[in-house]
């Protein structure tokens, strides 16, 4: 028994819309993150420094050094106290240098910036590009926000940690507010060691609905549409 189509007539034209089928795709675009790449002498040079020297050194760096202004670069390094002594992350002509080492426990050095424009909710995506003589270490990302409630004192996200070297690691989170702090920190296993990054890049994720086509033996390419409306 043959079935009736109502909504598509015999030659495949649709009779009604809404029988278009969509697939997402998603596209990163936009860019959140200022200086993160073309790197020059005076990126990190012009970035302020904190020598951190207390065991809980990511809170104090943000307590004590806030990233009060938007789309710069803060950077922080440990001093002696509590972790060994390493110096700040500097720059040069196309390359970001995080520096680490270990005596005892592992130094911490690394380097933070504010956000703007985000859409709390909203994911993210971040590319970060290494130079191929980075060392053996860990580079570890946490971001921090100022929950309304309490605007006073800023809250740390869980850290995700990567193991390099590795050409490139690329991940997502989702904001936390309009202007999270992104908070990167490097560290090592070896007596002496460098991260060495090309680029970093933060950009928006949007989903995009595209219909569905097909090619058909002719070579012509005509919608797939849906027999009835779900």
């Amino acid at each position: 028994m043959a079935i009736r189509l109502t909504e598509i007539n015999s030659e495949g034209q649709a009779l009604q819309s809404g029988l278009d089928v969509f697939i997402s795709i998603p596209v990163y675009d936009g860019e959140y993150l200022s200086y993160g790449d073309s790197f020059i002498v005076a990126t990190m040079a012009s970035a302020t420094d904190y020598a951190s020297s207390t065991v809980n050194y990511a809170s104090e760096v943000i307590s004590s050094s806030p990233a009060t202004d938007p789309n710069v670069w803060y950077r922080y390094h440990t001093e002696g106290t509590s972790y060994p002594a390493v110096a700040a992350p500097s720059s040069s002509i196309s390359i970001l240098s995080i520096p680490g080492v270990i005596s005892g426990p592992q130094s911490h050095s690394g380097m933070y910036q504010k956000l703007s424009g985000l859409i709390t909710g909203n994911e993210y995506q971040v590319t970060i590009n290494f130079h191929q003589d980075t060392l053996e270490g860990n580079l570890s990302f946490s971001r921090f926000y100022y929950a309304n409630e309490n605007p006073s004192t800023a809250i740390q996200t869980a850290v995700t940690v990567y193991e390099l070297p590795t050409p490139k690691i690329t991940f997502s989170f989702t904001a936390s507010s309009i202007s999270d702090i992104v908070f990167f920190d490097y560290t090592t296993d070896r007596f002496s060691s460098i991260c060495n990054i090309s680029s970093i890049s933060i950009k928006e994720k949007n989903d995009y609905q595209m219909v569905v086509v097909t090619e058909l033996d002719d070579g012509n390419m005509c919608k797939v549409l849906r027999s009835k409306i779900e």
